[in-house]
């Protein structure tokens, strides 16, 4: 029984995967003034309905290792994931089927993060305000925030 034992011992230690590779992030220009930093309140209230609160907690966490690095940094996605509370498998964090990919999928739609290569993400650390189209999908306190925040921007 000890040696059944011993030798799963040594097959996991063999079936170990390596260390996932690294995803680069690069830090992004505002597209627009006003814009808003992803640590904002607008993008947390008016963003949310398009891209899902696991999506804003990624980019605030992707623009939070980005200005700790000062700039472009490489970082696991693995722990990126588990950071912001998503399964994240060790052997493709970054497969078709993780959560992180579909988070990721979900910024780029709304051109939040950029693939600049592969595993190298262009994340915008502020973002524009919604156009009139994307408001139509919103829900109307969403809408009403909206417009308060951008009018209280402009002003500032």
């Amino acid at each position: 029984m000890a040696t059944g034992t011993a030798g799963s011992a040594r097959r996991s230690e063999e079936e170990e995967p390596g260390p996932a590779e690294g995803l680069r992030l690069r830090p992004l220009p505002a597209p627009s003034d006003p814009a808003f930093p992803l640590c904002h309140d607008y993008f947390e209230i008016v963003y949310t309905p398009l891209v899902g609160p696991t999506a804003v907690l990624l980019a605030r966490a992707m623009a939070r290792h980005i200005d700790a690095a000062g700039g472009p940094t490489t970082i696991c996605p693995v722990e990126l994931a588990l950071e912001v509370g998503i399964r994240a498998s060790s052997t493709d964090p970054l497969g078709k089927k993780s959560h992180l990919a579909h988070a990721i999928e979900r910024l780029a739609h709304d051109h939040i993060v950029t693939r600049l290569g592969d595993r190298i993400l262009g994340v915008r650390i502020s973002i524009p305000p919604l156009s009139e189209r994307a408001l139509e999908k919103l829900p109307a306190p969403a809408r009403k925030a909206h417009h308060e925040l951008v009018a209280q921007a402009r002003h500032a």
